[in-house]
């Protein structure tokens, strides 16, 4: 079995190191082969970038032994090696725009050094890249790879100096645009897909692949290469558990499985850190790793700010160009919607493309799989509450009265959590709060739950379904428990899950602005 290694972003310390490396290369050569050409491509973190600019690195270095055995090393390529600027702006910590100009002088400065190069500091930032990129130019066509070019804007995103940090970061990639001619690859990396007028204004040649059906899935593992790379770790983990190898891959898809980047992607995608980590533990604990390995403060505090109704926002319908480009700058005016908070779900790699319009230009945005779902619901319910899912919830076991089929039990242990939110993070909330809170309840106890569900009638708030029951729920705010559950049964939302053979509980649920809890609510069974 070769080892598993999720911390190392080298390709060529991973070959070294006998570790699995999911084989990329013959997509890599379909955009080398072009010719010359500049290239941008936006995926979540953690999605493999770093590792893909360095593989990139090795081929241009000319370093055809590592790639033996891959698919790039028999193809038609000259394996000539040329002069590579590898700049990688996720390890830059800058706070202001001179100490981001220091940050890129000083960089491109040793990257001199390591080429025979002197250059002067005082030169300034921009005079000296112009001055590397010719110098190294004499030794053949330039490739220049940069590494998280909107990781520093990200990190300050409320920081007031933060639009001089952009004008020096269009300052930086101005230059490759003057040197094009020198250029023989150009590829960029970020998270975030800015406007070209916001950051590459001048760079009007650059290809934007992100959204490309050829390149989607330059990032992320098939279901093919899932098992062929980890075929041994797939054995490994079904017989730990017990279980046939048909379930356990259904489990694995349904956990770490679905992301889809592209509007005709054909086939879903599996987050490579998750998988990575997933069997290097074992194989056996279904936890949430890609969404622990980073922040998600700024996403949550956005939320909370707008409103944002995971009950019923996620599932609206939001058009190509919206998260076509995008500026995550956005995030830190008072007036964001919706609209561009789930374009920056969708960069980030929270929401994924579900389905989209005959035309390809309207999408439905869902969560990808049950990782992500699970643990986004569970930070949004910490941002909404003040609290963690243990502290809230304080040993009550709420899933289990509705897997009981207890709704009066259930609905207690509801009032009893929304009692325990502290007054202020209630005081202005409205309907959004409540919905939003009841859905990341059930989500991050793992629940099995579908929001604004649609039905040929209209459109159900939530649906909750375990192994024999089915609950549908209608919320009303400020109104009554009456009105929510005529509702259910006037626009008969119980229709499609009368199939089922499960009982049907229909739930019509007030939420009170005074009592800030839920003051009523009817239920009929079926």
């Amino acid at each position: 079995m070769k080892n598993i290694i999720t911390s190392i972003s080298s390709f060529e310390e991973l070959i070294k190191a006998d570790a699995i490396y999911v084989d990329k290369t013959d997509i890599i050569y379909s955009l080398i082969e072009k010719g010359p050409g500049m290239f941008f491509c936006s995926r979540p973190r953690r999605f493999g970038k770093t590792l893909t600019l360095s593989t990139f690195e090795a081929i241009f270095k000319g370093k055809k032994e590592l790639f033996k055995g891959l698919k790039i090393y028999d193809k038609d390529y000259d394996w000539n090696e040329y002069p590579v600027i590898h700049i990688d702006l996720g390890k830059c910590q800058k706070k202001n725009a001179p100490e981001l100009a220091s940050w890129f002088n000083t960089s491109i400065i040793n990257i001199a050094l390591d080429n025979g190069i002197e250059l002067r500091e005082r030169d300034g930032y921009d005079i000296n890249f112009d001055l590397l990129i010719q110098k190294m130019s004499k030794k053949g066509k330039l490739v220049i790879l940069i590494d998280e070019y909107d990781k520093i804007l990200s990190s300050n995103i409320y920081n007031p100096d933060v639009e001089e940090m952009r004008d020096v970061l269009r300052g930086f990639f101005e230059v490759i645009k003057a040197s094009s001619a020198l250029v023989r690859f150009v590829f960029i990396t970020g998270v975030t897909k800015f406007s070209k007028v916001s950051i590459f204004s001048s760079m009007n040649n650059l290809s934007d692949i992100s959204l490309s059906d050829d390149y989607s899935l330059l990032f992320g593992y098939t279901e093919l290469e899932l098992e062929h790379y980890f075929g041994q770790y797939i054995e490994k983990g079904m017989r730990a558990l017990g279980v046939s190898r048909k379930r356990y891959l259904e489990r694995v898809k349904r956990k770490y499985d679905g992301n889809r980047f592209t509007p005709r992607q054909r086939e879903a995608i599996y987050n490579p850190v998750s998988i990575g980590s997933f069997f290097f533990n074992g194989g056996i604990d279904f936890d949430n790793y890609w969404i622990n390995t980073g922040a998600t403060k700024l996403i949550m505090d956005v939320a909370r700010h707008i409103g944002f109704d995971i009950s019923k926002d996620i599932t609206t319908p939001i058009s190509k160009s919206d998260i076509a480009a995008f500026d995550i700058l956005e995030m830190a005016s008072n007036t964001v919607s919706a609209y561009a908070y789930k374009s920056l779900l969708f960069q980030c790699g929270y929401l994924t493309i579900r389905s989209m319009n005959r035309r390809g230009d309207i999408f439905v945005l869902d969560f990808p799989n049950e990782e992500v779902a699970e643990a986004y619901s569970e930070n949004l319910l910490a941002a909404y509450t003040g609290k963690n899912t243990e502290s809230l919830f304080k040993g009550s076991d709420l899933k289990s009265s509705f897997d009981d089929g207890d709704t009066i039990e259930a609905i207690e242990k509801l009032r009893a959590v929304y009692a325990s939110i502290a007054y202020d993070l209630l005081r202005d909330a409205g309907e959004a709060h409540y919905s939003t809170a009841f859905f990341c309840m059930m989500k991050a106890l793992g629940a099995r739950i579908g929001s604004e569900i649609e039905t040929s009638r209209g459109r159900i708030d939530a649906v909750l379904e375990n192994r024999r029951h089915v609950y549908i729920f209608e919320f009303k705010y400020n109104k009554t428990a009456s009105e929510a559950l005529k509702q259910i049964v006037e626009t008969k939302y119980y229709e499609p899950y009368m199939a089922s053979k499960k009982k049907i509980h229909l739930v019509g649920m007030n939420f009170s602005s005074s009592d800030r809890n839920i003051n009523e609510w009817k239920e009929e069974i079926m």
